[in-house]
């Protein structure tokens, strides 16, 4: 056996120059087979080298620098699997280009996948390019696997998902509904983004001409009391609902309330919503929805026996238990009962609060004098779980300045600036810590770094505003910042409370009025109450001025800017 190898190898060399001569045309056909398979080989190793390449960015949380190597890679070895990953590490990136490059190459290896295309609908729409995301959002409606009617709500949602509402979206939708007038789920999708659009007149219409299609749908006579609650029709939307509880039966009729009441709670109806919790749970005692909404909203309000009362059947469910045990320690705390506060926290085991969990525990340890141990506990949640660190330094650096530690606190932010010298969230802290220590001119750099970064941001716009208007006298620069953060954020109660009270600076002092009962409405905070009754105050009103500050030292005694106000006006 040994010896015949060569033999062999002989023979086949002889027939090698056989089959040369009599076919040289197979040898030119060898040849490019061979010098084909050294370029598969040589794009394979290139593509593996970039593919490293991007595994170690993405190890070191470098996902722009992961996604431009697997987009390398992706020239080399295309595939699904690793385009759909290059997106979405451009995506979580913020990089536009590299995900509209990334999605690109997605969908040409998988001309059906629906997740690039509402990358690339939701990019071109930014871009303002109307046609594109026209064509996307099409290509989305007619191959959705669930359907036409599901594929309208998927386009609805990518065109009203955009932070600043963009008009463009309800003409680009008023093209796709022409191509199918007689579909209910058209309308219902272009009453979507009507109402994102707050064009509530635009969204009644659409409603009911979906209703119109399809009356049978509860959906689109829920989304038509939505509507109509938007437009302050409440007694319309009252009707509607009490025409669908007419025809429910059984659970149909919880799930009906349910619905109208976070419709209701949307809108900052929160007593309409409130009833709607109630009335749910009496129909159903074991609805542990309502039974956390009301203590959530109980707890709001300050009462905190009422919201105890809510979540403690539920801290005996397993599957609410986590959530019910937050909860209690979240009264424990406000009741400065800390040894209970602490033993509740520390029972939330799973779930999205654990961390959250912990970082009150610190919380609560700061409040106990026990500022080491909680400091200690943070940072050992760093270790343990590293991409939560910017969250942590964060939690740190807040306790110490709740406590006023703040040459502490300014020293945690300061060692994380160092690193990440441009990271806002870290900027707009230290800023805060600046401004309690009366360090104004730091606190203002350091807010205008971020404008400088992004002349939009509507925190730092309102922060600026407000720490102007509460410490200097340039209301009218102040007026100009929070002006421009109530753009960004209509509906924010901390920047309406800011428009009320640089008005008030400004003498308007019954313009500001409306703002700071708005403000209040949207969120029971003391500090509200003690601007909106210095303004009832100034304008004659002292027995509601009275009620607000009341009402305020009812959910806390203590609370400095309401004795401050009501010490100072009432002498």
């Amino acid at each position: 056996m040994l010896t015949s190898a060569p033999l062999f190898c002989a023979f086949a060399a002889e027939d090698a120059q056989d089959e040369a001569l009599r076919a040289p045309a197979a040898d030119e056909a060898g040849q490019a087979a061979r010098e084909g398979n050294a370029e598969t080989r040589r794009q394979r190793m290139q593509a593996e080298f970039h593919i490293m390449a991007g595994e170690m960015a993405a190890g070191r949380e470098q996902p722009e620098l992961a996604a431009e190597a697997f987009l390398r890679a992706l020239e080399h070895y295309p595939d699904v699997d690793l385009a759909r990953r290059t997106t979405q590490l451009a995506l979580r990136a913020d990089n536009a280009s590299l995900a509209e490059r990334a999605a690109q190459a997605w969908l040409a290896l998988e001309p059906n996948a629906l997740d690039a295309r509402e990358v690339l609908a939701r990019m071109s729409l930014a871009q303002g390019d109307v046609e594109q995301t026209y064509q996307h959002c099409l290509e989305m409606i007619e191959g959705h696997p669930g359907g036409k009617s599901e594929g309208f709500r998927h386009a609805a949602l990518v065109l009203s998902s955009d932070p600043r509402p963009r008009p463009a979206s309800l003409h680009i939708f008023d093209r796709l509904v022409s191509l199918y007038p007689k579909l209910s789920g058209a309308h219902y999708a272009r009453a979507l983004i009507a109402l994102r659009l707050q064009q509530h007149g635009e969204a009644e219409i659409s409603a009911r001409r979906a209703i119109a299609i399809k009356p049978s749908s509860n959906d689109y006579r829920l989304l038509l009391a939505g509507v109509l609650v938007r437009s302050d029709k409440i007694s319309e939307a009252d009707r509607e609902i009490e025409s669908l509880l007419a025809r429910a039966k059984g659970d149909e009729r919880v799930e009906v309330r349910m619905a109208f009441a976070r419709l209701l709670l949307e809108s900052g109806r929160r007593e309409a919503a409130r009833t709607q919790f109630a009335q749910a749970l009496s129909l159903d005692s074991e609805n542990d929805d309502a039974r956390y909404a009301l203590g959530v909203m109980a707890f709001s309000d300050g009462q905190l026996d009422e919201a105890e009362k809510m979540f403690t059947p539920l801290a005996k469910d397993d599957e609410h238990s986590s959530d019910a045990h937050y909860q209690l320690g979240r009264i424990a705390e406000a009741r400065r009962e800390y040894e209970k506060a602490l033993g509740h926290y520390r029972d939330v085991r799973t779930g999205t609060l654990a961390i959250e969990s912990a970082v009150r525990q610190a919380t609560v340890m700061t409040a106990m004098g026990r500022v080491d141990e909680a400091r200690a506990e943070l940072r050992n949640l760093r270790r343990r779980y590293p991409p939560l660190e910017p969250r942590l330094i964060l939690a740190e650096a807040e306790i110490l300045m709740n406590a006023k530690l703040h040459a502490q606190a300014l020293a945690v932010y300061d060692e994380a600036l160092a690193d990440r010298p441009n990271d806002t969230d870290l900027l707009y802290g230290r800023s805060l810590v600046h401004e309690r220590s009366g360090n104004f001119i730091a606190a203002e750099a350091d807010l205008l770094a971020i404008l400088a970064q992004d002349g939009e941001d509507g925190r730092a716009l309102n922060a600026l505003g407000y720490m102007l208007t509460v410490n200097t006298d340039r209301y009218e620069e102040a007026h100009k910042l929070i002006g421009a953060a109530l753009d960004f954020a209509p509906d924010d109660a901390a920047v309406i409370d800011s428009k009320g009270w640089v008005l008030f600076k400004l003498g308007k002092a019954q313009e500001a009025l409306g703002y700071l009962e708005d403000a209040l409405a949207k969120a029971p905070d003391p500090e509200i109450s003690a601007h909106l009754g210095e303004v009832l105050w100034t304008l004659g009103e002292h027995e509601k001025a009275r009620a607000v500050w009341d009402k305020a030292l009812i959910r806390d005694p203590d609370h400095p800017a309401v004795l401050e106000a009501l010490n100072r006006l009432t002498r």
